[in-house]
C-alpha cells in the first residue's frame, strides 16, 4: 500500500510537471495537504525528497518553492547530459537491436505528433521518454540511475525554457536522425547530432561541443 508520503510525493511532482506549480512558486505545506486530504508531515516529508531530487528548494523561513534553475546551472546539467548521452549512444549501437531501434522510431514519431499538437506537457514528456529509452538499451543500470535522476531536472527546465510548437518541432525533428545514425553504428554522426540538439538549449561552450567533434555550423 502506497504511504501518504509516497502519494503526497507523486501528487506534488505531477503538480509540478504538468504546470500547475511553475518554476520559482512558492509550496504551501497547508495548502497542498488540503488538497491532498492528509497531514502536514508527509507533505514535509516529500519536499524534503524532493529537494533531494532537484526538483525543490528549501530555504530558512521562507519555506518550499520549485527549483527554478540559474543559466549556470542549465549549462552545468547541459554538460552532463551531452556527456551521458554520448555514453548511452555508444552502448546503444552495442547492445541495441532492429526491435530496439524500431520502438526508438515509434517513440520519435509519439513524441512530433504530440509536439505538434501543442501538448507542452506531453511533448516533454514524450521527449524525456525518447532520450531515456536510448540509454535503457546500454544495460547498464548505473547509467540508468542517473540518467532517470538528471532527466527529472530537465524535465523542469524544458517546462521553463519552453518557446513554441516551431521550436519545439525543429528540435524533435533530430530524433529520427538520431536512431538513424546508432542504428548504423555511426557515433561520429549520432554524437554530431546530439551536440546540435543541446548547444543552443543549454548554451554548452563550443570548446566542449569541440571536443566532441562538433565544429558550429
Amino acid at each position: 500500500m502506497q504511504s501518504q508520503k509516497e502519494f503526497a510525493y507523486e501528487q506534488i511532482k505531477n503538480m509540478i510537471f504538468h504546470m500547475e506549480l511553475l518554476p520559482g512558486a512558492r509550496i504551501s505545506e497547508l495548502q497542498i495537504a488540503k488538497k491532498l486530504s492528509i497531514s502536514r508531515t508527509p507533505v514535509h516529508d516529500a519536499l524534503r525528497y524532493l529537494e533531494a531530487e532537484g526538483l525543490v528548494t528549501i530555504e530558512a523561513n521562507r519555506g518550499a518553492s520549485v527549483k527554478s534553475f540559474s543559466d549556470e546551472e542549465v549549462q552545468e546539467i547541459g554538460v552532463v547530459r551531452l556527456s551521458l548521452d554520448i555514453l548511452s549512444i555508444q552502448l546503444a549501437a552495442y547492445y541495441g537491436s532492429a526491435a530496439d531501434f524500431d520502438q526508438l522510431n515509434e517513440l520519435a514519431d509519439i513524441c512530433e505528433g504530440i509536439a505538434a499538437k501543442g501538448d507542452i506537457y506531453g511533448r516533454i514528456q514524450t521527449d524525456c521518454e525518447f532520450h531515456l529509452a536510448i540509454t535503457k538499451i546500454s544495460n547498464n543500470s548505473l547509467l540508468i540511475r542517473q540518467q532517470h535522476a538528471l532527466y527529472q531536472q530537465i524535465h523542469l527546465i524544458q517546462i521553463s525554457k519552453y518557446t513554441d510548437i516551431a521550436h519545439s518541432l525543429l528540435q524533435i525533428h533530430h530524433h529520427k536522425p538520431i536512431v538513424a545514425a546508432i542504428r548504423t553504428g555511426n557515433i561520429e554522426e549520432a554524437t554530431a547530432l546530439l551536440c546540435q540538439h543541446y548547444k543552443n538549449f543549454h548554451q554548452i561552450n563550443p570548446y566542449l561541443l569541440k571536443c566532441n567533434g562538433y565544429t558550429a555550423e
